[in-house]
């Protein structure tokens, strides 16, 4: 939409055992279809720790 603000991606990656997440914020296509949006940015440390429980339960 017109009033929309510019999409923010978050990229997730694991290398060995390090856990990164940063914000994607350029080049994204606002022509991008979600099912959920959310109003606020989640804490990089609190998705670092999601991130580690369901890698751990992968892993098993």
């Amino acid at each position: 939409m017109k009033d929309d603000n510019e999409p923010i991606g978050i990229v997730l990656a694991r290398d060995k055992d390090e856990i990164l997440v940063e914000y994607a914020t350029g080049g994204i296509s606002n022509q991008l279809f979600v099912s959920r949006y959310q109003l606020y940015l989640p804490d990089p440390e609190v998705l670092k720790q999601e991130l580690r429980r369901l890698l751990e339960v992968n892993d098993g």
